[in-house]
């Protein structure tokens, strides 16, 4: 790696330090939602212009992303497959699609069950648009993951959310399918005393 591209990503992730702090200041902040309340929010056209044309491609809950043999795995909690904890999006936005419902609900009804059980809601996207910007879709999506499980009655106490914007790609290749596989949110759960 030359010097530019290792000073280039040394600033990407102090980009990425100084948004994570200030979205964890911003979530002091933050309010109880209000039932019904749109689990997007309004996105931002500005980084639909630093993009070369609008992507048609995207994927579904049951497309194979990580696909396993089904049944080996229970669908929610930390020993769930990848699969079961993942939520992909569409480019550009951060409204939850209705065929990840079901997989958002198994997992609120294990943390329901679970009250000491916490998770880690890491939102990415894609490498298209500022580093600046995608920090804060990726939080947007994260938020928009969070919001719907409280609305299935998940604690607060038990989520955290974390953008990590383009950073840590699940597909690092630049084209539409690495692209619809790193526009995503990532439940981890945590291991018990974990302070992440």
């Amino acid at each position: 790696m030359n010097r530019n591209a290792l000073r280039t990503l040394e600033m990407k992730h102090l980009w990425a330090v100084a948004a994570m702090a200030g979205l964890l200041a911003l979530a002091g902040c933050q309010t109880t939602p209000k039932t019904g309340a749109p689990m997007g929010g309004t996105q931002n056209a500005a980084a639909s212009a630093s993009t070369s044309g609008a992507e048609t491609t995207g994927l579904g809950a049951g497309q194979n992303i990580g696909s396993g043999a089904t049944g080996q795995k229970p669908k929610a909690g930390p020993q769930s497959a990848a699969k079961q904890r993942t939520v992909y999006f569409a480019f550009d936005k951060s409204v939850v699609k209705s065929d990840y419902f079901p997989l958002l609900k198994a997992q609120a009804q294990y943390l329901g069950n679970h009250s000491n059980a916490r998770v880690l809601l890491e939102g990415y996207t894609d490498d298209r648009g500022t580093w600046e910007y995608n920090i804060g879709l990726g939080a947007r999506r994260a938020a928009a993951v969070r919001q719907f499980l409280l609305l299935q009655g998940v604690d607060a106490k038990q989520m955290k959310t974390i953008s990590y914007g383009e950073a840590y790609p699940a597909d690092p290749a630049d084209n539409p399918k690495a692209w619809a596989k790193n526009r995503r949110v990532v439940i981890k759960y945590l291991k018990p005393g974990s302070q992440s």
